[in-house]
């Protein structure tokens, strides 16, 4: 119950649209691409009774302001794992602001935060993101 709780929760305000973006220091080209912003957020959580392998999954969908997609995926095989993100956010107050760059403590700030800041881009998606994060949750 608190599990359906968390996600209803978090399907409402995936839902807004924010301003809340990466900024790449360098415009991707064909088409000219200069930044990303969450599209779609799928979050699986691990079962244990099911299962001994960890299930946790993170899907994280990017859209280019040209329609351009990336997908990035946090699971098993990832470091961090899916289960352990999904742990953590059960864990985190969103209203606080996140340490070393958050300003406005939002989910997506915190997504962007790991893929751009911490480097994991290229890792769970396939790609570098190298950047700065800009906006503000409306």
């Amino acid at each position: 119950m608190a599990r359906l709780g968390l996600l209803l929760f978090l399907c409402a305000g995936i839902g807004l649209y924010a301003q809340e973006k990466i900024t790449l220091t360098v415009a991707e080209t064909k088409p000219s691409n200069s930044e990303y912003r969450i599209e779609r957020l799928l979050l699986q959580s691990d079962d244990p009774t099911t299962s001994p392998a960890d299930e946790g999954v993170i899907v994280v969908q990017l859209i280019g302001q040209n329609g351009e997609p990336i997908s990035c995926v946090y699971n098993a095989a990832s470091n961090p794992t899916g289960t352990f993100l999904l742990t953590a956010l059960n864990k985190s107050n969103l209203s606080l602001a996140y340490a070393g760059n958050a300003t406005t403590g939002s989910l997506r700030q915190r997504i962007f935060h790991r893929l751009v800041v911490m480097g994991e881009s290229t890792a769970v998606c396939g790609k570098t993101l190298a950047g700065t994060l800009a906006g503000t949750v409306p």
